[in-house]
């Protein structure tokens, strides 16, 4: 298992992690896995991470379309992409069902570096590479937001494009929790397509998908 970075985001400091909102809250997922070359994407995560007040609505807002710009811009690195939702009544299902996503994912890392959490920023001493080939990142965003979330069925590139971009224009008073997970944190790993199968097991095998799209990279320039 690999080091994690994760920027925690939710309004406050104490209390429900959802207000009452209206009377639906949307909860969505949304996963990008990239080439492990994609060092940049890693170093954007990390600076959006230590900049976000978390504290407030506004804070949240500016982490989730950042991370979606910084995923928009590129797209030759992706290899799969995966999206779930559901549209819930009142704050404590919804709440019910951020935290069991959020729980999945934690549980798949052994430690996090990075953590913004309520405008409070923690790093962690980093695990070191294990040595194995270096080949994927994935990323990983959680959004709770008043009204339903309605994403597309990954079934290619441009399905992934509209999925980010309807989260990225969630707006900012609809907007009751974000958490980004993203894996791993250190620009020094990579996970490799063995890890992808232990930790991820929605994710597309070499069997074939299970609930996500393997997608063919555009093609990357020697040296990128």
């Amino acid at each position: 298992l690999f080091a994690v970075g994760r920027s925690a985001l939710r309004p406050g400091g104490g209390g429900p992690l959802l207000d009452a909102g209206g009377e639906s809250i949307g909860v969505a997922k949304v996963q990008v896995g990239l080439l492990g070359s994609a060092r940049g994407v890693q170093d954007d995560l990390d600076r959006i991470a230590k900049r976000a007040d978390t504290s407030s609505s506004a804070g949240l807002h500016y982490i989730l379309e950042e991370t979606v710009l910084a995923l928009l811009r590129v797209p030759e690195y992706w290899v799969y992409g995966h999206t779930e939702g559901a549209t819930l009544r009142g704050p404590e299902a919804a709440e019910g069902r951020f935290n069991e996503l959020e729980m999945e994912e934690r549980m798949k890392v052994k430690e996090e570096t990075l953590v913004n959490f309520s405008g409070r920023t923690r790093r962690a001493a980093q695990l070191g590479a294990d040595g194995g080939p270096n080949e994927f990142i994935v990323v990983t965003l959680l959004v709770a937001a008043d009204g339903a979330v309605k994403l597309p069925k990954v079934g290619g590139r441009q399905e992934l494009t509209t999925a980010l971009k309807r989260l990225g224009a969630v707006a900012t008073e609809r907007v009751q929790a974000v958490e980004v997970l993203w894996s791993p944190q250190d620009r020094s790993d990579c996970l490799s397509q063995e890890d992808i199968i232990a930790d991820y097991p929605d994710l597309p095998s070499c069997e074939g998908p299970r609930g996500a799209v393997w997608l063919q990279p555009l093609r990357v320039a020697a040296g990128s």
